[in-house]
């Protein structure tokens, strides 16, 4: 089977000019066939009527043939009777019978079946074909028979024959060596075309195809090359997009994963497994079929009609999963695609709100209870008694001391929230400051029999800060040393340089904090002992509203605790240019 376009096009060539040669040929063979016989014909017609025509007697007849063939000597002449037996002929009369359909239409004087062709021996005794023409004479008695050898017109056909088959011969070998030359012609672009669309498909666009000619493979040529040329920079700017996209999934903190009609997983990035700590999976039933209830199809159902969302608990963490399905350009539905969202924050937001919700409310429930309950008394006649009376108004105006400071501190965290406060930043001496604070809380201290240690530095440490600020932040660190300390207990003092700031800490050896509690210290609301920081008037936002104002400064605040031996609050401040 040939596959090559150029064989096809030599064959094919090759074929026309065989099927054209032997078409021209048979058709030149017959008509030269044709018009040699019709020659003889003509002159066998020719030399009967001449006969004929001359004849007056039966010897007159007889000299007329006898003087024809010795004239024409390539042909035969006979004299017959009706029956086809030899009267005369110059060869000598001899017992052959030409009872051949030609002399028999001519004996009975019939205008048709004048011509014929016969086999008869020639002087060598060999049979040749002869082209007899027989016609009756004048009086009808008997029948002039000529003969004409064919064996020169047989040899002429022979090397027309011969002559044609050569120049066949030679038309075909033209023909290939024309024939691949032009199909090397029509089939040289195409080959470029195809080696250059096979190296496309490889992903090489780069070298463009030389154009040869100016005709309709030139223009195909062209308009190839400018295909590959726009080919490229449409794949160059779909692999910048793809590389875009990947780039953006990969580095995405939220998962991503698609699947298609059948549920097969078809695309993801790194964050969605992470995120729902699954190892490499490949459908969805891999992925959630322990985290959600509903299957594949159900699922698909449903998003059709609206994005489906559900919120997923995992060991420690919470992620969302929100789900959409995708179409293709004709509207119809492909698969479906799935967000994942960690939420874990969120949710601890929420329920730090609520926690926060139920702080405030019982923080302000106590002191309202107490002050309800102690009016009702008074209003029950309690009043009358001066000194009951002065000790339940002394409660209820502490409770109101109490419900006011909260209400304060919460006003306070708010402002800071919303950046409603205004901070009066100026140059401040740390040294003094501090000092300052030292001596006013060693009083409180002296009252615990606890001794406060600080040893002034050398050095003068000045910041950039609100005094108002900074000097809340380290009353209520020292505050709650000397609150949250046992009798006789030591606090220590310091203040050093750090590499980029200002360091005050904290020490004490008092009752220190768990290690369960230690990261949420600084959460509104949140004591350590809750009982026993009620007890002491706190309120529970003394940190929280610390490290607003230490972040506000640029600095932070750090803790150490060990449970049971005592806790080191260290303040750090950024150094002044």
């Amino acid at each position: 089977m040939i596959k090559s376009l150029k064989w096809r096009l030599v064959m094919m060539y090759v074929l026309l000019v065989i099927i054209i040669m032997i078409v021209s040929g048979t058709l030149i063979v017959t008509m030269l066939n044709n018009n040699a016989y019709k020659k003889i014909d003509d002159e066998l017609k020719a030399a009967v009527q001449y006969i004929k025509e001359l004849q007056v007697n039966e010897e007159n007849i007889k000299s007329y043939i006898s003087d024809y063939a010795e004239l024409f000597k390539d042909k035969r002449v006979y004299l017959l009777n009706t029956r086809g037996n030899i009267i005369y002929s110059p060869l000598g009369v001899s017992d052959e019978v030409f009872n051949t359909s030609s002399v028999m239409a001519a004996a009975y004087d019939e205008p048709t079946k004048r011509f014929e062709t016969v086999r008869l021996p020639n002087i060598n005794g060999h049979l040749v074909e002869y082209r007899g023409y027989a016609e009756p004479t004048f009086q009808k008695d008997a029948v002039i028979y000529v003969l004409a050898s064919t064996e020169q017109l047989k040899n002429n056909m022979m090397d027309t024959v011969a002559i044609i088959i050569l120049a066949i011969l030679l038309a075909i070998v033209c023909t290939i060596v024309l024939g691949f030359a032009f199909s090397n012609f029509l089939t040289k672009p195409i080959t470029a075309l195809t080696k250059k669309a096979r190296d496309m498909s490889r992903g090489h666009l780069e070298d463009p195809i030389e154009v040869l000619s100016n005709d309709e493979i030139g223009q195909l040529t062209e308009n190839f090359n400018m295909m590959a040329k726009e080919l490229k920079s449409t794949l160059s700017e779909i692999s910048g997009e793809k590389n875009k996209l990947e780039t953006v999934l990969t580095h995405m903190t939220d998962g991503i994963l698609a699947f298609d009609f059948n549920g097969q997983l078809i695309h993801n990035n790194p964050a969605a497994f992470e995120l729902l700590n699954k190892e490499k999976a490949y459908t969805y039933n891999d992925i959630f079929n322990t985290l959600l209830e509903s299957n594949y199809k159900e699922l698909l159902e449903l998003t059709k009609r609206d994005i489906v969302q559900r919120i997923i608990p995992l060991r420690d963490k919470y992620v969302n999963v929100c789900f959409a399905i995708y179409l293709n350009k004709n509207k119809n539905l492909m698969g479906m695609i799935c967000v994942i969202q960690d939420i874990t924050e969120h949710k601890k937001l929420e329920e730090m709100q609520k926690e926060f919700v139920a702080n405030v409310s019982h923080e302000l429930r106590t002191p309202l209870t107490t002050i309800k309950s102690y009016a009702e008394t008074l209003l029950d006649g309690a009043v009358e008694d001066k000194d009951t009376a002065k000790a339940f108004l002394q409660v209820i105006n502490n409770e109101g001391d109490r419900m006011t400071a909260l209400v304060q501190d919460l006003l306070e965290l708010s402002k800071l929230d919303n950046k409603q406060t205004k901070f009066k930043m100026q140059e401040i001496n740390l040294n003094c400051l501090l000092e300052d604070i030292i001596e006013k809380y060693k009083i409180h201290a002296a009252k615990k029999n606890q001794s406060m240690n600080y040893q002034a530095p050398v050095a003068v440490y000045k910041i950039s800060a609100d005094v108002n600020r900074v000097e809340q932040v380290i009353k209520n660190i020292i505050s709650n040393a000397v609150k949250y300390s046992n009798e006789k207990a030591m606090i220590e003092v310091n203040l050093n340089e750090g590499h980029s700031h200002v360091i005050i800490s904290i020490k004490d050896t008092g009752m220190g904090i768990p290690p369960e509690d230690l990261s949420r210290i600084f959460e509104r609301f949140y004591r350590v002992d809750k009982a026993r920081s009620r007890a002491m008037g706190g309120t529970g936002l003394g940190l929280a509203i610390a490290q607003e104002i230490m972040e506000y400064h640029g600095g932070k605040i750090e803790v150490e605790s060990q449970f049971g031996e005592g806790s080191c609050f260290k303040l750090y401040f950024p150094k002044t240019n």
